[in-house]
């Protein structure tokens, strides 16, 4: 695989997105230690394991009738809050968004030449690097036409 050449690494979003994040860090926390204290792996499994238990059909209900309503509760307005963000997964054992996660989001706020941005930028310093190769004398005979065009400067004693 070839290795792209990085453009534009835009710092300032890689870390505001970083700090939008913390808070959504210690939800993802609080809401992995609500299924945990509740012994589930997700509300799905909360919800059908409580109206097993209790015969109702609304999770809510049979949250009410055992007493994990204010657990339950939080269980919805944190998932909705986190809003599928981050999971549990993104984190490491301190509760830390890992490497990998970390790496993704420096990903996004990075910009890559295209094959074509080479192509002009390698085309171009070959040019520069020419015209700085001459000396100032022969730079003189060098000039831009009305359309942007390379030419010889009309002053130039190299025309015919």
């Amino acid at each position: 695989m070839k290795t792209q050449q990085i453009k534009k690494y835009y710092e300032a979003r890689f870390q505001r997105e970083l700090q939008e994040l913390e808070p959504v860090v210690q939800m993802a926390v609080e809401y992995s230690d609500l299924l945990e204290q509740l012994e589930v792996k997700s509300i799905g499994e909360f919800e059908l394991k409580i109206n097993e238990k209790s015969g109702f059909v609304s999770a809510r209900l049979s949250a009410e009738a055992f007493g994990f309503e204010d657990e339950y509760r939080r269980l919805l307005q944190l998932e909705k809050q986190i809003d599928g963000r981050i999971t549990s997964n993104d984190l490491t054992p301190n509760k830390e968004l890992k490497k990998p996660f970390i790496d993704a989001i420096k990903e996004k706020h990075t910009e890559y030449y295209t094959d074509e941005d080479i192509k002009t930028k390698n085309t171009l310093e070959k040019i520069i690097e020419t015209y700085n190769a001459l000396d100032l004398d022969q730079r003189k005979h060098i000039g831009f036409s009305r359309e942007g065009k390379l030419m010889f400067s009309p002053f130039s004693t190299l025309l015919h």
